[in-house]
């Protein structure tokens, strides 16, 4: 007589890992849209905000040789390349049975560029406060397909790739931010307003992922940490390589660098915390 079959309930030790797993991507959640929010509130709608902001802009800039440069990089964010990421992320996953990684990834990438685009032409206005053109630019579109692409990679990636996945990534991203920077596209909070809209979504994606399967944290956050700042670092060399200068010579050092550095710490800290919270999944 055949016995019954019984359905298997998760194991002790995978309930506290799983509820871990969803308050702290709840909490993650919520404090990228509070960011969003109080960016949006004191950055573009109050006078003293737009002006900081704008003045941040203009700390920094690139000859015309070394901007062309910028452009070509910028160049290649285009739909065709991020379809063509895609494609690889998701048969990455694929390929190691991973089918809610894969479409996890997949939702990440095209709700974070879509959110970017309606709250950019279709909700946020700038009021004109005498700084800088009065047409909203915040988040940056260039910004939120880089970030969403590095958490995408994050939600497929193996244990093994995850220090290169946050090092490649950490470091695209800067390079990314600062361009459309110092292009004159964006102003920094753009930036940083593109990586709560790419971390609301990647925080959304893990919470869903952890109803169904958690497990232990693979990675610690310091590595994490430190392979972001490597990154970042390197993409700074790079972009002083280019040719990215401070705007008004050695004066002005301070500010310019104060961008960056603003920009590079918070995409480390974007990175290396979805990595952590993300590696439950890892295997």
């Amino acid at each position: 007589m055949a016995s019954p079959t019984v359905a298997r309930a998760p194991s002790a030790g995978q309930k506290p890992h799983r509820g871990r797993t969803l308050v702290s991507a709840l909490g993650l959640f919520v404090l990228s849209f509070a960011a969003l929010v109080m960016m949006v509130s004191y950055l573009i709608d109050n006078p003293r905000g737009q002006r900081i902001d704008q003045q941040a802009m203009e700390a920094v800039y690139a000859r015309r040789d070394a901007l062309d440069q910028l452009l070509s990089v910028l160049g290649y964010l285009s739909i065709g390349t991020m379809a063509i990421a895609m494609l690889v992320l998701v048969a990455m996953a694929v390929l190691r049975r991973r089918f809610a990684a894969a479409l996890a990834a997949v939702i990440v990438v095209a709700g974070a560029n879509v959110t970017t685009q309606v709250l950019k032409r279709g909700i946020l206005d700038r009021p004109d406060h005498g700084y800088g053109w009065h047409v909203n630019s915040l988040p940056s579109g260039h910004t939120t397909a880089a970030i969403s692409l590095v958490i995408a990679g994050l939600l497929v990636a193996p244990t093994a790739l995850r220090g290169l996945v946050v090092l490649l990534g950490s470091a695209a991203v800067v390079l990314t931010g600062v361009s459309t920077v110092v292009a004159g596209w964006h102003r920094p909070s753009d930036v940083v307003a593109a990586l709560a809209v790419g971390l609301l979504w990647g925080s959304g994606a893990v919470f869903l992922l952890a109803i169904r399967r958690s497990g232990p944290p693979t990675g610690g956050f310091v590595p994490s940490v430190g392979w972001g700042l490597l990154g970042a670092t390197a993409a700074g060399i790079l972009l002083l390589f280019i040719g990215v200068r401070p705007y008004g010579g050695w004066s002005g050092v301070g500010p310019a660098a104060g961008v960056m550095v603003v920009i590079g710490l918070a995409v480390t800290l974007v990175v290396a915390v979805f990595d952590r919270i993300s590696s439950v999944f890892a295997r």
